[in-house]
């Protein structure tokens, strides 16, 4: 994880977890999140919030004002 001292001093003074926005409790567990891509530090987060914490491997599309075309047998075989 690429790490600088700035990073380093956040992660020592975060009173709250970066990903759900909620106080660290006493004794809970802090852990340093990083992107799995950059490597990149991202902010102390709850052990528990960075096990689940992942993004999305779709991309959602959306479809309008097809009511004129023949779209619909475009749209029914999108995911076979």
């Amino acid at each position: 994880m690429i790490i600088n001292e700035e990073d380093k001093v956040n992660f020592e003074t975060s009173t709250n977890c970066w990903i759900c926005r909620k106080d660290f409790e006493e004794g809970e567990v802090r852990v340093r999140d990083g992107c799995h891509f950059t490597g990149k530090y991202r902010g102390a987060a709850h052990q528990k919030c960075n096990i689940l914490f992942s993004k999305p491997n779709f991309v959602p599309v959306f479809f309008h004002n097809f009511s004129g075309y023949d779209a619909h047998m475009f749209v029914k075989n999108l995911n076979s």
